[in-house]
């Protein structure tokens, strides 16, 4: 390898390691409009600009989400782990919470309509 095919090699790694943040912060800076509630009973889907607390019924009890000031959270939970519940709140599309023993989800952005159950980035 010559000095100036490393040289190229060189600017393309620091090209890449500039660029490629800026590309991904830019895409998860892409606002999302809902979040989809799911559980055993149906879905509710809610604007993130709301200020709302909505009480779902799980397949155990009941599980507490809030929406507020365009993030959604688990508050509490009938679970016995509350895994859901130290989550954190969730405000980028994609994002999502779940409390595996209620059946219950908190997915931002809706539900996919393309066919696919997830897609790995």
């Amino acid at each position: 390898m010559s000095r100036a095919d490393r040289i190229l090699a060189i600017a393309v790694v620091l090209f890449a390691l500039l660029v490629g943040p800026a590309v991904r912060g830019a895409a998860a800076l892409s606002p999302a409009q809902t979040v989809t509630i799911k559980g055993p009973s149906g879905s509710t889907r809610v604007s993130l600009s709301a200020e709302r607390t909505l009480e779902v019924e799980g397949l155990n009890g009941v599980v507490v989400v809030v929406v507020h000031d365009g993030h959604a959270s688990v508050r509490e939970s009938s679970c016995p782990d509350h895994v859901c519940v130290r989550s954190g709140v969730v405000s980028r599309s994609g994002e999502a919470i779940a409390c595996v023993p209620n059946g219950v989800t908190v997915r931002i952005g809706g539900e996919r309509n393309d066919g696919l159950d997830a897609v790995a980035r």
